[in-house]
């Protein structure tokens, strides 16, 4: 698709070098089996072009879904793949949400396998340090999670080497960089990829200041954006990190 290309490209020369395709942003589990199975093509076709990872969601549909999602990712070639929990018959414990991943990551044995905490929407509230360590232990290809929520103390807990731990909420970028967080999977940066860049190298830099300016203005772009509806309802089929 001439879009997702171009779209790509624009990342690209703004310094985003990595996408998630099918998550919240992109509406993934509001399309067809085979609708995410082409937007993934599309966007691996992309992504080779323009020398960026690929992430692919591939939860919040039924398990054989879920499972042929997961086996078309891996076949196709992505880097990484991101699953959401059981959304109906909800997992009650960190055992359970385990259990449920495993069995997905026996679709993508090859692949690296990432969790996509947002309870916000699953309504899966569990201890997700505890969830890791069981994760880590149980299933040979999970790396880690997707964060988003704005409980910073279990985030921060979360934080470990050699664990990927992106967070996924923008109105907490700042606060999140202070406490350790390093690596994210944003919305806005869909639309204003500078300010994450601006509010990272500021803090990095000691700048803190400079970071709460640029934090700011974020919450008031996504302000706006909440005005006119929810900022998971875009046009745009990825997320990009």
């Amino acid at each position: 698709m001439i879009l997702i290309d171009s779209y790509a490209k624009w990342l690209k020369e703004r310094g985003v070098d990595a996408v998630l395709v099918n998550g919240t942003t992109g509406e993934g589990m509001s399309l067809s089996v085979a609708e995410r199975k082409a937007t993934a093509e599309e966007w691996f076709k992309a992504c080779k072009k323009y020398q960026m990872t690929q992430m692919v969601q591939v939860g919040g549909a039924p398990f054989v879904d879920v499972a042929e999602l997961a086996r078309h990712a891996e076949n196709l070639g992505v880097d990484a793949i991101l699953c959401l929990p059981e959304l109906y018959f909800k997992p009650k414990t960190e055992q359970d949400l385990v259990q449920y991943l495993a069995n997905v990551a026996k679709n993508c044995p090859k692949t690296p396998l990432l969790y996509y905490h947002i309870p916000k929407n699953t309504l899966v509230d569990l201890s997700m340090p505890k969830f890791i360590d069981l994760a880590e232990k149980e299933i040979s290809n999970f790396i880690g999670i997707k964060y988003t929520s704005n409980d910073l103390a279990m985030g921060c807990s979360c934080l470990k080497e050699n664990r990927f731990i992106f967070l996924g909420g923008d109105a907490i970028l700042c606060g999140a960089l202070a406490q350790g967080f390093d690596s994210t999977i944003l919305t806005t940066l869909n639309i204003y990829p500078e300010y994450t860049f601006e509010i990272f190298n500021s803090m990095k830099n000691g700048d803190f200041a400079q970071a709460r300016k640029k934090q700011k203005e974020l919450l008031a772009i996504i302000d706006r954006i909440l005005q006119e509806g929810t900022i998971e309802k875009g046009n745009i089929r990825c997320d990009s990190f």
